[in-house]
């Protein structure tokens, strides 16, 4: 019976260890409420982000070209009891299906959000540089391999 309730205890302790290790990690994300946008040759890219409550936050992407503002991307980050999640519906892809991807790494305001089994990307990292700027990119969860770098500033 001690050794159940040594057990118990433990786990417990565990248990609560993780959920607010993930709740403090899930905090700094909240960096990221705001719009942020990238200049390119084709138009601007934007992520417009917003905090829903202090386990959600949701995004969309989309483009400006000239006049026109054109929706390319939904995301929803998540703090569940199974992790964080990073789930994006793209307009033209997967059939609009929601992807999601799960955080696999989280150090110096450097977020890493995985899904081996997605053809592309499998992996997608946010890298706060300073509260105006931030590094975000895809790749195909090599260091080598395919990847598209976005370089946004806070708007």
């Amino acid at each position: 019976m001690t050794k159940f309730f040594v057990a118990l205890v433990a786990t417990l302790t565990l248990s609560a260890f993780i959920i607010s290790d993930d709740s403090k990690t899930f905090k700094k994300l909240y960096t990221l409420a705001g719009t942020w946008k990238m200049n390119t040759k084709r138009g601007a890219v934007c992520e417009e982000w917003k905090r829903v409550n202090k386990k959600y936050l949701q995004s969309k992407g989309y483009m400006i070209r000239g006049k026109d503002t054109i929706l390319t991307e939904k995301i929803a980050l998540t703090n569940t009891k199974e992790g964080i999640f990073y789930t994006s519906t793209v307009e033209d892809q997967n059939g609009k299906q929601p992807i999601a991807f799960k955080m696999t790494g989280s150090e110096n305001n450097e977020f890493v959000f995985e899904n081996p089994k997605h053809d592309f990307p499998k992996r997608i990292v946010y890298k706060l540089i300073s509260a105006d700027s931030l590094h975000a990119y895809i790749d195909d969860g090599t260091e080598t391999g395919k990847r598209q770098d976005f370089y946004y500033k806070r708007q």
